[in-house]
């Protein structure tokens, strides 16, 4: 709901067992809200065993602007984003892993002012900072076989491509046009989000972002935004897990079957 004349921003994120992460990440969320900008806050579980839905409910008797959603089936990370589609009325919506930080509300405060005076950007990408302080990279062009092999096999294995892949060359301190988003935190003008009609639901882990930055970028622009920053604690999966890697190949697949097979 859009509360007088601020701003409103709607959070989403995702979860999955996050009990360890997710009661810091809403309290987080909710600190941000200021006279500038007020928060909603939706929480879409897909399945968790652990304690993550009794914590959430614990919140949610705290805090009147958050809103959990349990899909009767887990569809993937895409699905439960577009799960808040038809409820969020916010000017920009974010979507945030749990275990990504926001460190103040001038980081918000921020991207707002930036799509403010940027009417065709649809999408910012903000830097993504690993919690020592040093640089996740992140601002990718997009995808081709070639990158995504050398990538799982080695970050060590063609590193000038590798540098180019991720745009090593800026020093992750200039803005530009991202071909490849990441899915830890993604800041939409709402109205766009709702126009490309959120994720393609195909794909159910790995990829996504990809697609939807894209999707973004065929209707408005998506912008790297180097000027604030958010801290992001990277669980990686295990890339020898074969549940995990047939995921990826089945999301590889999906992804170059729709955007069209490029090898280099």
């Amino acid at each position: 709901m859009i509360r007088n004349n601020t701003r409103n921003i709607s959070f989403c994120t995702v979860t999955y067992n996050s009990e360890k992460e997710i009661s810091q990440l809403i309290q987080n969320i909710e600190s941000l809200s200021e006279g500038a900008f007020s928060v909603d806050v939706f929480i879409v579980d897909n399945g968790s065993q652990d304690g993550t839905i009794d914590i959430v409910k614990h919140c949610a008797n705290l805090y009147s602007n958050l809103v959990l959603i349990q899909p009767k089936e887990n569809k993937g990370f895409g699905a439960g984003n577009n799960a808040v589609l038809k409820l969020i009325q916010s000017d920009y919506h974010v979507l945030i892993n749990p275990d990504v930080r926001v460190q103040s509300p001038a980081v918000i405060q921020g991207l707002i002012d930036y799509m403010d005076q940027h009417q065709d950007v649809g999408l910012l990408s903000p830097k993504i900072l690993n919690v020592d302080g040093t640089v996740q990279k992140l601002f990718r062009h997009n995808p081709t076989v070639l990158d995504m092999a050398i990538r799982f096999i080695s970050p060590n294995l063609l590193k000038k491509r590798q540098d180019w892949y991720v745009h090593a060359e800026t020093g992750y301190t200039q803005q530009g046009i991202i071909e490849q988003a990441s899915g830890a935190f993604m800041f939409f003008r709402t109205s766009t989000f709702k126009e490309i009609a959120g994720f393609d639901e195909r794909y159910f882990m790995y990829m996504e972002d990809a697609d939807i930055t894209r999707k973004i970028n065929n209707v408005s622009k998506a912008v790297f935004f180097p000027e604030v920053s958010v801290t992001h604690k990277w669980h990686r999966q295990n890339h020898s897990n074969l549940k995990f890697i047939g995921y990826n190949i089945r999301s590889m697949a999906q992804y170059f079957n729709k955007w069209g097979w490029k090898f280099f």
